[in-house]
């Protein structure tokens, strides 16, 4: 279906996906801009719809190709059998960071398709999510080791806090890649994780 997109040089073909997940997760499917994913990826109108009949279309394909590339890394990086919390955190972490050298903008897109209201694409967009790298990304967290964790401290709640605050680092330095046009310096950032990481360690871990 996508035959023509597929077809064309890889660098072209980054841009234009680079260019419409950005505009897609900043802005929605129904705000989201055609002529703006054109122009950012620097092509005309005419040829996004050569490569793509729709909006619609685009979007789904992003979706797909996202949540492919997605749980690619997540089977080739992530042990499933590790129930360390922090041991799994690290290896997500690695993962994310790959994704995000490749596409700075393609977690937050699928975060914006999970919870994506317009008609023209809510259904297509909720049958996608009961299966795919969405889900299997959070399933991810299902069989960590409870025991590990201090008397008194709620093993759910404990797993929240670390989640969230690891969602907001991430958040953090994909706004300051944006702002500043930083480049990702990944053994930075993993050191920063480890201080975190540890921190949470002492306050949630037995000794």
């Amino acid at each position: 279906m996508f035959d023509k997109f597929l077809s064309i040089e890889e660098e072209k073909r980054e841009r234009v996906i680079n260019a419409a997940l950005e505009e897609f997760a900043q802005k929605g499917y129904q705000a989201a801009s055609t002529n703006a994913i054109a122009k950012a990826a620097g092509i005309s109108k005419g040829l996004l719809f050569h490569y793509f009949v729709s909006k619609k279309d685009l979007c789904l394909y992003l979706y797909d190709h996202a949540a492919k590339l997605l749980s690619q890394e997540i089977r080739a990086k992530v042990d499933p059998e590790e129930r360390d919390l922090f041991v799994k955190l690290r290896q997500v972490s690695a993962v994310k960071l790959h994704v995000f050298k490749l596409h700075p903008d393609m977690l937050q897109f699928l975060k914006m398709a999970f919870f994506e209201e317009a008609a023209d694409v809510k259904a297509e967009l909720a049958e996608r999510n009961k299966s795919t790298a969405a889900n299997e990304y959070y399933s991810l967290f299902a069989n960590i080791d409870r025991t590990r964790f201090k008397e008194g401290v709620d093993p759910e709640r404990a797993m929240n806090v670390v989640l969230w605050s690891m969602e907001g680092l991430g958040e953090q330095e994909r706004q300051r890649h944006k702002l500043m046009g930083a480049e990702l310096d990944v053994d930075r950032l993993m050191e920063e994780f480890d201080r975190y990481m540890e921190l949470f360690k002492r306050s949630f871990y037995k000794e």
